[in-house]
């Protein structure tokens, strides 16, 4: 009786490990806010397939092969929406641009540092996010934005905006469907940007964090769709902090089809400094049209973010 007993509530722990196991793996496929609750786990769905691992290496353990398959399917399933297909690569094109995004934490982090980043990866393309003008002008005499002649609005403009573009290659500030009434919180800075005699059009992106405000996250995101649908036969780069992982169904719905520039697997970016090591990535470069290489990210002091960098070929 006690063996039976034994093998009984081993077995009720298995079903209960599939069970969880399956509800992990089917995370990141939930379009639902649920009360602001599934975009908040969603964010470490990754690291929420750890259990289903943990229990294929265990059955493993105890040969029970049967049940081990159905981990594996399980973890199979939670994987797929973590591994972006259109992997970075390289292109014969001569149109290229050289993308570094960074959020700067309110303008708080070390200009210094920024500085030598900026003109280390010497990008053609610079997007700020929670950027101000006394962070350009330290910047500026640094000798940072050297020929990054060509910038979008100030920041904030009059309250609706904290991103700002710098360009070295001539652009337009173009009116979109990103201000402030369609992404319900900053309006997102769109430009249209000459490359190698092509239009290429840029958004500078920063979408209010699902922590707080579930329902004006999703605004955001269904703003960045809307814009990206309005424009499918355009070449095009989204760079900043989209405050979403792969493991939101809301944030792959919206950039389905787009290359990321860190390729198969994530490139972890936040939060920077608060643990040992970032644990989710949010900072984002994609496009469409377009294949990255040398993608990179970058801690830089006083920011909780890490910064972004890739090279986009058209």
């Amino acid at each position: 009786m006690r063996k039976d007993g034994q093998q009984q509530q081993q077995s009720t722990f298995l079903i209960l490990l599939i069970v969880i196991s399956a509800l992990l793996a089917a995370l990141p496929y939930v379009p639902w806010l649920a009360g602001g609750i599934v975009p908040k786990v969603q964010a470490f769905a990754s690291w929420l397939l750890l259990v289903p691992l943990g229990a294929l290496i265990l059955t493993m353990l105890k040969r029970k092969r049967r049940t081990a398959v159905v981990f594996v399917v399980l973890l199979v399933i939670g994987l797929i929406p973590q591994v972006h297909m259109a992997p970075s690569g390289q292109s014969e094109s001569t149109a290229e641009l050289r993308v570094l995004s960074f959020n700067a934490y309110r303008a708080e982090a070390s200009s210094n540092e920024l500085a030598a980043l900026i003109k280390e990866v010497q990008p053609d393309l610079l997007i700020l996010v929670e950027t101000n003008e006394r962070l350009h002008k330290d910047l500026t005499s640094l000798g940072a934005l050297e020929g990054l002649d060509f910038r979008t609005a100030q920041a904030p403009a009059g309250g609706v905006r904290d991103t700002v573009i710098f360009s070295k290659n001539p652009m337009t500030e173009i009116d979109s469907g990103l201000s402030e009434r369609d992404t319900g919180w900053f309006a997102m800075p769109t430009v249209e940007v000459d490359v190698a005699q092509q239009r290429v059009l840029v958004a500078g992106v920063h979408v209010y964090p699902p922590l707080k405000d579930a329902k004006r996250w999703r605004r955001g995101l269904s703003a960045i769709d809307t814009w990206v649908q309005a424009h499918s036969e355009s070449p095009m780069i989204l760079a900043g902090d989209f405050n979403s992982t792969r493991g939101h169904r809301l944030y792959t719905d919206a950039v389905a089809g787009l290359a990321e520039a860190s390729g198969l697997r994530p490139q972890a970016t936040w939060p920077q400094g608060m643990l040992p090591f970032p644990v989710i990535e949010i900072d984002h470069i994609i496009g469409q049209a377009v294949t990255f290489s040398q993608a990179g990210a970058t801690p830089v002091s006083g920011s909780d973010h890490l910064a972004v960098h890739a090279t986009a070929r058209f």
